[in-house]
């Protein structure tokens, strides 16, 4: 088992006496006057199913937050945005090589240890260009690198092709299988194989997923531990609210208008930035958006304001200005917000007409016998987002072009978004936390050696991708990454529509997040009011 420090892993130095696992919230409950319950199941409510239970095969949103109970990564990242311990208890990063010292106390659910080689397996996985790992792209920047494991030592030593500044905050998102699980990562379809202070005994797809705590887990046996944790798969947010209010559930976001009854019954809520919400076109061959023209023309012809009031139900109604706004920010690349394409109908339909289209007479844009028509699609797992897609469809109509609205499983969606490329306009709700996490979806190979589904191909951007992993301080990054923001928004490859709300509002227990993302060990149950 593990030592306390092992709470760091989560994000937050919090320890793990009963007066310290209050709420973050602005008020509501706390159980800091004593008011822990002994034992019991603390459920939590998400939108969509989580998908494959392979932590080195999946990076959405809501496989991150089961994975976060289930495993740990080799350091952490902290609220102000430092680097913490995690399975490592130091590390040494030169830019391109990084040493990490390994807790030696360590071990996987199963009671083995974990050891530099174990850390090594995982990395294998990652590296072997069959398993097309989402790692690649969205943790590491590529699969030039190598690494070694020694065990008498206790050291796991990685090193890069070339700098990528971002190495040790991206390695916060990398959850390290052990025992079996790190053997064959892909056989981990019903059950979890990590480090973490839960282990996972059910999984039900499209319904729940039963979490037990391991038997003596540093500080597993605080007062307010749960013996279990379930994470229920809710797909309406009034319902949530409703199973929040009943008593059947103890946390779930609700970003919309549920929220004044939750909180007018006692409950306590928090909004966090915790990603953005953005448009992507897919620029393949044969997609009606490879055509720069009209993928300006459609950012012209959207009042991003509107549809980010919409799609986050009035919590934050400002137009977005990044494609990685989750909180706290390596980098603040606002000042690239200003090469969006401004709202401007008229000026969308000139686009278009100095493009060679023209209008038909059903008020549809054609060129060559072709109609201006594509598929919006969205995650059905996205709260608001059905709204501001019917908003966006009627934005495009006016400039005459015709959107199908397509709402999309969670499931499917990331498939669609980092595997097959079937889409041509998606409405996409990230929680990125920085702007290296995207660059195998801008700018690396397209499936099935990488995740650039929708095949952008922009040299402006990955030359400055390029410079930032490579600059040697965070000034000189950030400005890289300011233009490669910049670049994006010029071409029209990903333009931002909001940031990101998780506002998580919690009853009969208390939970501390980093970023709208839960942490485990701080989640303690209180006695029913």
């Amino acid at each position: 088992m593990r030592r306390p420090q092992l709470l760091a892993a989560a994000g937050l130095a919090l320890a793990l006496a009963a007066t310290s696992a209050c709420s973050d919230s602005d008020g509501g409950d706390s159980g800091s006057n004593g008011n822990f319950a002994s034992g019991g199941t603390f459920t939590f409510a998400v939108a969509g199913d989580p998908g494959t239970l392979n932590p080195l095969n999946n990076t959405a949103t809501t496989a991150n937050w089961l994975f976060r109970f289930l495993y740990q990564p080799l350091v952490v990242r902290k609220e102000d945005g430092s680097i913490g311990p995690g399975l490592a208890t130091k590390w040494d990063f030169d830019g391109t090589k990084a040493v990490f010292t390994l807790d030696a106390n360590a071990t996987c659910s199963d009671g083995s240890k974990i050891t530099p080689s174990v850390i090594a397996k995982n990395f294998t996985w990652v590296k072997d260009p069959k398993n097309t790992s989402t790692v690649i792209g969205a943790t590491l920047p590529n699969r030039d690198f190598t690494f070694a494991a020694d065990d008498a030592a206790g050291t796991f030593t990685l090193t890069l092709a070339g700098p990528f500044s971002n190495l040790l905050p991206s390695l916060s998102f990398m959850h390290q299988a052990c025992g079996a699980g790190a053997d064959n990562p892909a056989g981990l379809t019903t059950s979890s194989s990590g480090s973490g202070p839960f282990v996972l005994t059910t999984a039900t797809p499209n319904s729940e997923y039963v979490m037990t705590k391991r038997p003596g887990f540093p500080g597993g046996d605080a007062a307010g531990v749960p013996d279990q944790v379930v994470m229920k798969i809710v797909d309406s947010e009034s319902t949530a609210a409703n199973l929040l209010l009943s008593g059947a559930i103890n946390a779930a976001v609700v970003n919309g208008q549920d929220r004044a009854r939750l909180t007018g019954a006692g409950a306590s809520e928090k909004t966090y930035v915790s990603g953005g919400v953005v448009i992507s076109f897919n620029h393949q061959q044969g997609r009606i958006t490879a055509d720069k023209a009209v993928r300006v023309a459609l950012t012209q012809a959207l009042d991003r304001g509107a549809v980010a009031k919409v799609v986050t139900q009035g919590l934050l109604p400002e137009a977005g200005t990044s494609v990685s706004a989750a909180q706290p920010q390596i980098c603040d690349d606002s000042a690239a917000a200003s090469s969006i394409p401004a709202f401007d109908a008229t000026g969308a339909e000139s686009t278009l007409t100095a493009d060679g289209w023209s209008k038909g007479g059903d008020g549809v844009m054609t060129k060559g016998g072709k109609q201006l028509a594509f598929n919006l699609g969205y995650s059905t797992a996205t709260p608001g987002a059905a709204a501001a897609a019917e908003l966006m469809a009627d934005a495009f109509g006016k400039i005459g072009a015709k959107a199908t609205i397509t709402p999309f499983a969670q499931a499917d969606y990331t498939q669609r978004v980092f595997t097959t490329g079937d889409y041509d306009v998606m409405l996409q709700q990230f929680s990125n936390p920085f702007p290296s996490t995207l660059i195998g979806l801008l700018a690396g190979p397209f499936p099935p050696d990488g995740t650039n589904a929708g095949h952008v191909q922009n040299k402006t951007y990955t030359d400055a991708v390029t410079a930032a992993r490579t600059a040697t301080t965070q000034e000189a990054a950030c400005q890289s990454w300011t233009a490669a923001s910049r670049s994006l928004f010029e071409e029209a490859d990903m333009i931002p529509i909001a940031s990101w709300p998780t506002n998580w509002v919690v009853k009969n227990a208390v939970m501390d997040t980093l970023g709208g993302r839960p942490i485990a060990e701080s989640v303690r149950l209180l006695q029913p009011k």
